[in-house]
């Protein structure tokens, strides 16, 4: 049973290829229930004129937010999907609510539920935590990456609706930082905060083996800890197909009996 933290803010972070504008109904869930939430909006997403930011950007961006709430003296759950979970571990260096207290700060990360997310070990990127797992609807040009088979995208990411609704959600994906793939992961977070996981029983790109093996992972390095699952019949995007649920799910992590 997860300890009950009472009112964190929290702070949802993307997965690749996709806006936070996206999660949009999941944010308005947790408001309502009253939680103050904050989103980020990943460097890496979206083609830019400048060169194509890393996914250290992204965790930059993520680790200033963080500074400003923790200095504040506040606690901060982080709720990264997909790729999320990659920045979310590089920005949580040194501003875990454990790491801070020794240093006699109030406020900093309580928590880390990751949502069907990417978390390699310390030294790997995204792209060694996959492993063999194909992302060939995935192509290239240039310092990005894009949807290059919508369709099969669709199939894959958006499994859980009929094909037609999930080549809809498919086309909305933009643009993503290809170099973000492949930088290796610097800071395991998971060693330092305590981690629950929302397991999406259906997913077709990160399968559930996969993100059973990523948590195996994190358990090896977090002292005799373990990662609090909460598993949910539904696929990748479930911030696209159930957002309700999502927004529920975070909640219970919380403690809340929901």
């Amino acid at each position: 049973m997860s300890t009950t933290i009472a009112k964190p803010e929290i702070i949802i972070i993307p997965g690749s290829f996709c806006s936070l504008k996206y999660y949009d109904p999941v944010v308005a869930d947790l408001k309502s229930h009253g939680y103050s939430v904050h989103g980020i909006e990943l460097e890496t997403v979206g083609r830019r004129d400048t060169p194509a930011p890393s996914m250290y950007d992204d965790a930059a961006a993520i680790a200033a937010l963080v500074s400003r709430l923790a200095d504040e003296g506040k606690d901060v759950v982080l709720v990264p999907h997909s790729y999320g979970g990659v920045p979310t571990c590089e920005a949580a260096k040194g501003l875990a609510k454990s790491v801070r207290e020794k240093e006699g700060k109030a406020g900093g990360i309580a928590r880390i539920l990751f949502v069907s997310s990417v978390v390699p070990k310390e030294g790997e990127s995204l792209k060694d935590a996959f492993g063999d797992t194909a992302l060939d609807f995935i192509g290239i040009e240039g310092e990005y990456m894009y949807m290059a088979d919508p369709v099969k995208s669709a199939a894959i990411n958006v499994s859980d609706l009929p094909p037609d609704e999930g080549l809809v959600w498919a086309k909305k994906f933009t643009q993503h930082s290809a170099a973000s793939f492949v930088q290796p992961l610097t800071y395991g977070a998971y060693k330092d905060i305590p981690v629950s996981w929302m397991l999406l029983e259906q997913d077709k790109c990160i399968p559930p083996e996969l993100q059973n093996k990523m948590i195996a992972n994190m358990e090896s390095v977090m002292g005799g800890r373990t990662v609090e699952r909460f598993p949910v019949d539904v696929g990748h995007c479930i911030n696209f197909t159930q957002p309700a649920t999502f927004a529920k799910v975070v909640r219970r992590a919380l403690g809340e009996k929901v």
